[in-house]
């Protein structure tokens, strides 16, 4: 993506938030800007632990209970997206951006000999399983709005 995009995608997110914001009654707080942007300069998935110790690094001054109730509004609002990939992790949830992204699923490798820890999380689009989703409006007689698949293992050993 580039810069111009980038800045584009920025000024979006930013009013898709204003107006979440507005509608709910709840205050516009600049710390909310700026959590959302450093969320949505991530390239990957994160906790809450990883947010938090980024913004101490660029010495925003932040608390994790503000980041834990700021999460929470930004997934009512639809800019992100909660994983539980059982990873071992004091805070056990995974976050990714969602705004502008299109459905896809998730391999989860854990490293080899580990309790569960994580290695690399590769995300996938398979066009078959838009089939089995069809498949399963028909069976059953639904519409089916969003799933989520994951497959968890680890490499072979070469």
């Amino acid at each position: 993506m580039n810069n111009q995009q980038g800045q584009s995608n920025n000024q979006v997110i930013r009013e898709v938030l204003r107006q979440y914001l507005q509608e709910k009654g709840f205050r516009n707080t600049p710390e909310r800007y700026t959590i959302l942007e450093e969320i949505y300069g991530m390239e990957h998935h994160f906790n809450v632990d990883d947010l938090y110790l980024l913004m101490m690094q660029k010495k925003y001054h932040v608390s994790k209970a503000t980041i834990y109730n700021t999460i929470e509004i930004f997934l009512d609002a639809g800019l992100i997206r909660k994983h539980q990939f059982g990873e071992k992790t004091l805070t056990s949830s995974s976050y990714e951006k969602s705004y502008f992204d299109k459905q896809h699923d998730h391999l989860v490798i854990y490293k080899k000999g580990s309790d569960k820890e994580i290695e690399e999380i590769i995300e996938f689009c398979d066009p078959r399983i838009q089939g089995i989703k069809e498949a399963i409006e028909n069976a059953f007689g639904v519409n089916i709005d969003s799933h989520s698949l994951y497959f968890y293992g680890t490499k072979k050993d070469e």
